[in-house]
């Protein structure tokens, strides 16, 4: 079951909605914009899904706006 289809899904669709979450609250670098966007694979024994924050400023954004932290939080059911 780890690494059905459904599974996968539904992981993507909840990653897709903390990086839109992200995108809507996060606060812009020096320069550029913060992509944020969810991928999700399946490997041996499970699902999975991320949620990346493209941009080479983005931990230091996390470390002072903490905005992946937030947006997991927000998408919480």
């Amino acid at each position: 079951m780890l690494t059905s289809a459904e599974v996968e899904r539904d992981l993507l669709r909840r990653a897709k909605s903390v990086a839109n979450t992200a995108e809507a609250i996060g606060h812009a670098p020096h320069e550029g914009d913060v992509e944020y966007y969810a991928e999700s694979s399946r490997g041996k024994t499970r699902a999975r899904a991320v949620v990346v924050a493209d941009h080479p400023g983005a931990q230091g954004q996390e470390e002072k706006y903490r905005t992946l932290g937030t947006a997991i939080d927000a998408a919480k059911d």
